[in-house]
């Protein structure tokens, strides 16, 4: 009997014991969670990360994290996301555990897609009562390039009076294209525009690069010449794009040219 009860006696014991292991496993002191960025702890929620300014659909810039726990137990926690899609979160491993000692590196990289600024929070869920989602924010701010919002009915002075190899003199026409520049890229200097003529028969020729014959004082008006011989061609669809000195390029805009009459 005296062993019966020393039996019940230890596997209450041993109940116990597996009771408190189990909360270990389900929760560990508060303020247990650390996320560094460099020589940097965060623990402050509203604490923002700056990630500076980048182009649009250009640049990128990668930040890396470290997360870790101050306590000798495990730590539990859920996937790490990002509410923007312009800030992507990298994980070094797959797992939802962190046993004491072990950390987990991670990275968020912000690719702007859009001008203006992007704000995002970066989060996820842990077993920390001080911490039962852990996030902080992250900021950058996208550059973007010119773009070409509308055009004047393209002018010319002449028919037929500019020489093209392989036939008849074609016309110069004269074409005024309104920009938006939001972000100030606009450098007179250095601007080119792309031609693209597409005819009423789809033939295409090959992209040209121009100088603008003209800008306007505050960039907002640009005018280019462009030779047209038209030949059995009703138009000519003129794709259009502006090019900055570091090679960014703006939408595309399609001005179309009506053949006048008598033009060859």
């Amino acid at each position: 009997m005296k062993n019966i009860q020393k039996l019940v006696y230890i596997y209450v014991i041993l109940l116990a014991f597996a009771s408190c292991q189990t909360l270990d496993l389900e929760t560990v002191p508060p303020n247990s969670v650390v996320v560094r960025q460099g020589n940097t702890n965060i623990q402050d929620q509203s604490t923002v990360i700056e990630y500076g300014t980048h182009r649009v659909l250009k640049d990128s810039v990668t930040k890396n994290f470290m997360l870790t726990h101050s306590k000798n137990q495990i730590l539990r926690y859920s996937e790490i996301t990002s509410d923007s899609p312009d800030f992507i979160v990298t994980v070094q491993k797959d797992s939802s555990i962190l046993y004491p000692t072990q950390s987990l590196p991670f990275s968020v990289t912000y690719a702007p897609t859009l001008g203006g600024e992007s704000i995002g929070k970066i989060s996820f869920s842990t077993n920390d009562p001080a911490f039962p989602v852990f996030s902080f924010n992250v900021k950058g701010f996208g550059v973007a390039p010119p773009e070409i919002i509308g055009n004047n009915t393209p002018q010319f002075d002449e028919l037929n009076t500019i020489p093209i190899a392989g036939g008849d003199n074609g016309t110069l026409f004269t074409v005024e294209v309104y920009v938006e520049d939001p972000y100030e890229r606009i450098s007179p200097s250095s601007l080119q525009v792309e031609v693209e003529a597409i005819f009423s028969s789809r033939e295409r020729l090959e992209p040209v690069l121009l100088t603008p014959i003209e800008i306007s004082q505050d960039n907002k008006r640009i005018f280019y010449t462009f030779p047209i011989r038209f030949g059995e061609n009703n138009f000519v669809d003129l794709q259009t794009r502006l090019v900055l000195g570091n090679g960014d390029i703006s939408n595309t805009f399609q001005v179309r040219v009506e053949k006048p009459n008598d033009a060859n």
